[in-house]
C-alpha cells in the first residue's frame, strides 16, 4: 500500500510537470472565425497568429498563471488570465472580439528584436497590414509605403525604373542611410548602400514594420535614418493555401504573381514551405519630352522575373529552423539606341539566401541568422560623339554576407538582449570597352562587427524604458583602382590608378527611451538616440563618370553620425487612433560630392570627390488620425512637416542653410478603405511640397498631388477581379534636364485565393 501511494504521488508530480497547452478559437460578433489575429503570451515572450479556422495554440507549458493579449484590426483588444493546474491543458473555447478599436495593438519585432505589442514600445513605429498591402494600387512593394507619414518614395518612372526611400529627410540622396530588412536580415548593398526594391515579390510579404529615427544601437550601420522590415508569409495551419493573379495594363504591360504555402502537420511540429514568384514585361514609354526628343531616344522597356522558396521545420512553438532562397532576373531598356538592336540596357541578377534557427534553452531565447546576397550587375552602353562610336559593358559583382545572433531572457522587470553581428561586403567592377582594349577595374571589401546590449525595463505598471548601446567596428581593405591595356579612351584616368588606403573605424551608438501610460487609452514617450553610417564601397573605390561629371574614389571617408531626440504620444479609444511626434536631429560629417577645382576635356567635365564636409540640422513633426466608421469603412489621414538644412559646409559656404535634396517640407496623405465580403476598394491621395534635386537648390520639383484608386470584386469560390489606377490626375514632372516622370498608369487583374 505504501509503495502504491508513493507511486501515485510520483505520477501526479510527473503529470504536473509535463508540458501542456493553451488553445482557443477567435470569432467576431457574427460568429465568423478570424484569421491572422495577434495572440501574445506575455510570460513566455511568445506570439502567434490564428490560422484560417481562427485557431491559436501555445504548447510546452507547465503549471502556472498565464496572461494572454488578443488583438486584431478594428477590434477591441482582449486580455485574458488563465491557469494551468495539475498538468491539464486549457481550451478557452470560442473568444468573441467586438468591433471598435482601430489597429494599434499589432505585434512587432523590428524596434526591439523581440515580439512586443506596438503600443507598449517607446518608439515611433508604423505598421502596414496585409489589408493595406492588398488595397494600395501598385506593382512594387515600396510604393505601399508612400502613404506613411514622413516617408518619401521616389520612383518617378514607375515599374520602368528604380526606387529610393527617404524618411524624415535624413536619407536625402544617400540610400544607405536607411536600413531595409527582410525578416530582420539586411538587404542593403555595401556597394552604393541602396536596395533593389524591384526584386521583392509583393505576394510574399505578410506585413511591413517601419521604425523611424536612428536604430544603430541594435542594427549598426545604415540604420541612421530608421529601419524598414518586410515580414514574409508562413503557413499557420495544416494544408495548402495561397493566391495567384494575372494582370494586363497600359504600355502593353503583362504580369503575374503567386504565393503557395503548405504546412504538413497540425500543431507546433513538422515541415512547412512557402513558394512565391512574379513575372512582368512591358514595352514602356519614352522618357524624353517631345520638344527635345532625338532619333536615338527610345522606349524604357522592362522584363523581369523572380522566385522565392522557403522551407522550414518546427520542433516546437519555441524552436524552428528555416532556409530560404530568392532569385531575381531583369532586363531593362535605358531609353537610348544607336546601333544595338535594344539600345543601352541594364540587368540586375540577384541570388539571395538566408537561414534562421531559433530555439529556447532554459530561460534563454536564441536567434541565429545567416545571409548571402550576390547581385551581378551588367550595363551595356553605347554612345556616339563627333562620329566616334563607343560600346562598353559595365560589369559589377556586389557580394554581401554575414551572421546575425542574439540571445534574450527575462527576469523580474527586465527583458535583456545581447547580440553580435558580422557582415562582409565586397565589389569587383569592370568597365570593359568593346571598341577598344581598355578595361577599367575597381574593387574593395569592408567588414562590420557590431555588438549590442538592450534592456527593456518595466519600472512600474505604467512606466517602461528601453536602454540600448552598440559598439561597431569597421575595416576597409583590398581597395584598388586599375586600368588594363589603356588607350586614349581612358588615358585621362591613369593618374588615379593604384591601391587605396586601408581604413579602420569604431565607435558607440547609445539610445534610451521612456514611456508613461497616462491611462489605458493614452501614453507619451521620449527618445534620445544616435546613429552612424560607413561610406559605401562605390564612393571609396570607383572612379568614373556620374550624372554631374567625373568622380574620383576617396578611401579616406569616415562614418557619418547623427544624434536625435524625440517626443511622441498615442491615443486609442473605441473607433479612433491618434498619434503625434516631434523630433530634432543633428548630423555630422555628412558626405557630399565636392568639385576638386580640376576639369577634363578642356573644362567640359568637372572632377568631383565625395568628402565628409557638412553638418545638418533636421527637425519636424508628424501626426496621424485613423478612424473606423464601421466594419466596412475606415479612414486614415496623416501630415508631416520636416526641415532638413545644411548648417555647416566646409569649402562651400554658399550651400549653408540650403535644403537637403529629396526632402519636401510638408506631406499630406489620405487613404479610405471600403470593404465587405465581396467588394474591396480604396481611394488614396498623396500631396507633397516642392523638393530639390541638387544641393544648390536650383533644380526644383514643384509641389504635386497624386490620386490612386483600386476596386476589386470577389465572385465565387475564391475568384475575383480588380482594377488599379495610379496617378489618376496624370501628374508628370521633369526628373532631370531631359527626362519626364511616368504619368497615369493602370492595370486590370484576375485573381484567385485558396
Amino acid at each position: 500500500m505504501k509503495k502504491t501511494i508513493i507511486l501515485l504521488c510520483g505520477t501526479l508530480a510527473f503529470l504536473g510537470s509535463v508540458a501542456q497547452s493553451i488553445r482557443g478559437i477567435v470569432k467576431d460578433a457574427d460568429e465568423n472565425t478570424l484569421s491572422y489575429v495577434n495572440v501574445v503570451l506575455l510570460e513566455k515572450n511568445q506570439s502567434t497568429i490564428t490560422n484560417n479556422k481562427g485557431l491559436f495554440k501555445f504548447t510546452n507549458l507547465k503549471d502556472g498563471i498565464y496572461h494572454l493579449q488578443i488583438s486584431f484590426v478594428g477590434m477591441v483588444t482582449i486580455e485574458k488570465l488563465t491557469l494551468i493546474n495539475d498538468g491539464v491543458s486549457v481550451d478557452l473555447g470560442e473568444i468573441i472580439m467586438l468591433n471598435a478599436s482601430f489597429k494599434t495593438q499589432e505585434v512587432v519585432v523590428t524596434a526591439t528584436k523581440t515580439p512586443r505589442l506596438l503600443n507598449s514600445i517607446p518608439a515611433t513605429i508604423e505598421y502596414i497590414s496585409q489589408l493595406e498591402i492588398n488595397v494600395i494600387p501598385s506593382q512594387k512593394i515600396d510604393e505601399k509605403l508612400k502613404y506613411t507619414a514622413g516617408v518619401l518614395v521616389d520612383r518617378p518612372f514607375g515599374i520602368f525604373g528604380k526606387s529610393a526611400i527617404s524618411m524624415r529627410g535624413v536619407v536625402s540622396s544617400e540610400p544607405g542611410r536607411q536600413l531595409t530588412l527582410v525578416d530582420g536580415v539586411p538587404i542593403n548593398k555595401s556597394d552604393g548602400g541602396g536596395v533593389n526594391w524591384n526584386r521583392i515579390i509583393n505576394s510574399d510579404i505578410e506585413h511591413i514594420e517601419i521604425t523611424k529615427g536612428p536604430s544603430s544601437s541594435i542594427y549598426g550601420s545604415n540604420a541612421m535614418g530608421g529601419t524598414i522590415n518586410l515580414i514574409t508569409k508562413r503557413p499557420k495551419d495544416k494544408g495548402v493555401s495561397g493566391s495567384a493573379k494575372i494582370f494586363y495594363g497600359k504600355y502593353n504591360t503583362l504580369g503575374s504573381g503567386f504565393n503557395l504555402m503548405h504546412k504538413f502537420n497540425d500543431g507546433s511540429k513538422g515541415f512547412y514551405y512557402a513558394l512565391s514568384g512574379k513575372y512582368l514585361e512591358s514595352d514602356g514609354y519614352i522618357t524624353v519630352p517631345d520638344s527635345i526628343r532625338q532619333d536615338t531616344d527610345t522606349l524604357v522597356f522592362v522584363k523581369e522575373q523572380a522566385a522565392n522558396a522557403r522551407l522550414g521545420y518546427l520542433f516546437s512553438n519555441s524552436t524552428f529552423v528555416e532556409l530560404e532562397y530568392n532569385y531575381y532576373d531583369d532586363h531593362r531598356g535605358q531609353g537610348s539606341k544607336i546601333k544595338l538592336e535594344e539600345g543601352s540596357t541594364a540587368d540586375f541578377d540577384t541570388h539571395f539566401i538566408k537561414s534562421k534557427y531559433k530555439t529556447k534553452i532554459g530561460q534563454f531565447y536564441i536567434d541565429l541568422n545567416g545571409f548571402y546576397q550576390l547581385e551581378s550587375y551588367l550595363r551595356t552602353a553605347e554612345k556616339e560623339k563627333n562620329g566616334d562610336y563607343t560600346l562598353y559593358h559595365v560589369r559589377s559583382d556586389r557580394l554581401d554576407y554575414g551572421m546575425l545572433s542574439s540571445i534574450n531572457t527575462s527576469f523580474r522587470h527586465h527583458n535583456l538582449s545581447l547580440g553580435a553581428d558580422y557582415r562582409n561586403g565586397s565589389v569587383h567592377g569592370i568597365d570593359e570597352y568593346q571598341t577598344s582594349t581598355d578595361r577599367v577595374i575597381n574593387q574593395g571589401e569592408i567588414n562590420h562587427i557590431n555588438i549590442f546590449f538592450q534592456d527593456q525595463i518595466r519600472i512600474t505598471d505604467n512606466i517602461r524604458s528601453i536602454v540600448a548601446v552598440q559598439y561597431a567596428f569597421s575595416h576597409f581593405y583590398n581597395g584598388a583602382f586599375t586600368i588594363e591595356e589603356p588607350t586614349n579612351v581612358t588615358s585621362f584616368m591613369i593618374a588615379d590608378i593604384g591601391s587605396l588606403t586601408e581604413k579602420f573605424w569604431n565607435g558607440f551608438s547609445p539610445s534610451i527611451s521612456l514611456q508613461y501610460d497616462l491611462s489605458e487609452f493614452l501614453n507619451i514617450y521620449s527618445i534620445a538616440s544616435s546613429g552612424f553610417r560607413a561610406a559605401s564601397l562605390d564612393d571609396m573605390t570607383r572612379t568614373g563618370f556620374i550624372n554631374i561629371g567625373y568622380k574620383q574614389a576617396n578611401s579616406n571617408l569616415t562614418p557619418e553620425t547623427i544624434n536625435n531626440v524625440e517626443l511622441g504620444s498615442r491615443f486609442t479609444k473605441n473607433k479612433i487612433h491618434i498619434s503625434a511626434n516631434t523630433y530634432y536631429s543633428r548630423g555630422y560629417d555628412f558626405m557630399h560630392y565636392i568639385a576638386t577645382g580640376e576639369t577634363l576635356f578642356g573644362g567640359k567635365k568637372i572632377i568631383y570627390k565625395k568628402q565628409n564636409i557638412s553638418d545638418v540640422e533636421i527637425y519636424g513633426t508628424e501626426a496621424n488620425v485613423k478612424y473606423v466608421f464601421n466594419k466596412w469603412i475606415s479612414l486614415g489621414v496623416n501630415y508631416s512637416h520636416n526641415k532638413s538644412i545644411i548648417k555647416r559646409f566646409d569649402k562651400r559656404a554658399d550651400l549653408e542653410n540650403k535644403i537637403l535634396t529629396y526632402s519636401p517640407q510638408n506631406m499630406f496623405n489620405i487613404i479610405t478603405i471600403i470593404k465587405n465580403k465581396k467588394w474591396l476598394s480604396s481611394v488614396s491621395i498623396h500631396w507633397q511640397d516642392k523638393l530639390f534635386l541638387d544641393e544648390e537648390n536650383t533644380f526644383v520639383i514643384d509641389a504635386l498631388i497624386g490620386l490612386d484608386l483600386r476596386l476589386s470584386y470577389r465572385f465565387f469560390n475564391g475568384f475575383g477581379a480588380g482594377i488599379n489606377v495610379q496617378n489618376v490626375l496624370n501628374e508628370q514632372h521633369m526628373v532631370s534636364s531631359d527626362q519626364v516622370s511616368l504619368g497615369r498608369f493602370f492595370t486590370f487583374e484576375l485573381n484567385y485565393k485558396f
